[in-house]
Formats: structure tokens, sequence, C-alpha cells
């Protein structure tokens, strides 16, 4: 039971891109300088000074299609979004910014192998960003590669490490490896601030959980995520197994503790 419930984390679905949506506010001040993925403690005057510096570094029309993708990908138009981010990067190649949101539009599109392509290419423009290593990291969780995943992560700087977004992609990578300590104090950490309806945190949070042994907690979590899930998902009927399974294990665990590992 423990394997199937690693499985279903590492290929949650495709409702975890939600946390790499845009602001829409970033479109009246998008720059180099701008971060769509994490929420960052930094002072404001330095954000300031740097989204100063970073406007007067890239060209007007650069910058006019990338605030144009960041619209698109606000609505949904992930296609576009891409598009329009690929079109601002090949205006002013130095424009980092630009091939990480165009990789954040082709994840948005389940192109994983591409999107991780493109936030590579982001990283070796610009090291110093950060939302584009989550995206890379991002990108590995969905394809497997879960020890790359958390080498992308490591780039991410301690104060940022508490954003429930990287700490949720940390807690992928984590479970991916089977290592169920760490995915489950970085599922606690995403949970401390993520939004109640973020499905994929509550199915990975119950992941962790039942492998520390905490099968109430394991079992309100998955119920959690069951109510997220739409009706017709295909994966329901086998997790609501699941969920009476965790219920018994919280009812009598000393006799189904051996089913338990």
């Amino acid at each position: 039971m423990l394997r199937i419930f690693w499985l279903k984390v590492a290929i949650a679905g495709a409702m975890g891109l939600g946390c790499l949506c845009v602001p829409l506010a970033l479109a009246q001040n998008a720059t180099s300088a701008s971060n769509p993925v994490l929420q960052t403690r930094s002072q404001p005057q330095a954000k300031n000074n740097e989204l100063a510096e970073a406007v007067s570094s890239v060209s007007p029309k650069a910058l006019q299609s990338y605030r144009q993708a960041i619209q698109e990908l606000h609505h949904g138009q992930a296609v576009a979004a891409e598009k329009d981010a690929c079109r601002a990067m090949q205006l002013d190649p130095n424009f980092a910014d630009a091939e990480a949101l165009a990789a954040t539009a082709t994840l948005a599109q389940k192109q994983f192998v591409r999107a991780r392509d493109e936030a590579s290419r982001a990283v070796q423009r610009n090291a110093a960003d950060e939302k584009a290593w989550v995206i890379l990291a991002t990108a590995d969780n969905y394809l497997g590669r879960y020890a790359e995943a958390v080498e992308a992560l490591g780039h991410v700087r301690q104060q940022d490490q508490a954003t429930w977004q990287v700490a949720y992609q940390w807690g992928r990578a984590e479970a991916g490896q089977e290592h169920a300590q760490a995915a489950l104090d970085w599922s606690n950490r995403a949970a401390l601030s993520a939004p109640p309806d973020f499905a994929p945190l509550h199915l990975l949070h119950a992941s962790a959980l039942l492998a520390a042994g905490r099968y109430a907690r394991a079992a309100d979590e998955l119920g959690a995520y069951l109510q997220l899930l739409g009706a017709n998902a295909p994966e329901r009927a086998g997790l609501t197994q699941e969920l009476a399974r965790l219920q018994k294990l919280a009812q009598t665990p000393a006799e189904y503790n051996a089913l338990a590992n």
C-alpha cells in the first residue's frame, strides 16, 4: 500500500501547476527582476531598486511581449504565452526571465521535457534566477528525476525555501525517492501557508503521514484530497479504497500495522 501512495504522489496531476501561475499584477511591472513563482521575504526597497535597474536593461519591445505573455498565462492561454515569451527572448537574448516564463507556460501544457530544457537555459543565462530553478525542479519532478529536483531547489535561498511552492516541490522530490521523514518535513512546511484548495499537497501530505504511521491524520488529508478531486477522476475509485484502509488502520493500529509495512 505504501508504494501505491508514493507512486500517486510522484505523478500528481496537472493541478500542481497552479502554484506556478504568474500574478496578473506583474503585467504592470514585469522585468527580469520579477518573481512569479516565489514569494520572497526580501526588503521592498531592495526589490524596487532591482526593478528600476532591470527595466532600464530590457528592450521595450521585449518587455511588451513579456507582459503580453504574463497576461495570456494568467488567463490560461499557455500556448500563446509560450510563444510571446519566446518572442521576448528573441528580441532580447539576455532576457533570462522570458525563458523562465516560457518554461512556466510549457509546464502548463504538460510538455515537461521541453519545459525542462527551457528552464535549464534560463538558469544558464542567470544562475541567480530562483524561480527558474523552481520551474526546473518542477519539471524534474514530473519526469521522475527526483534527485535532480532536489539539486535544483538547493539553489533557492534559505529564506525563500520557506515558501509553500518550494516546500511542496521539495516534498515531492523527497517522496519520489521514498525519503519518508524528509517528505513529511517539507509537506508540513508547505501546509503552513499553502491554499487549502491546493489538492496535490493533501495527497503528498497523506502519503508522508502514512509512511510515518500517523494513520488518522493521513486519512484526513486523503479525505480532503478526494473532496477536491473531480467526480470523474480515474484515480477516485482506487484512492477511495485506500481511504477506507487508512480509516481501519487508524481505528485498530496494532492489527493493521503489519499491512502498512
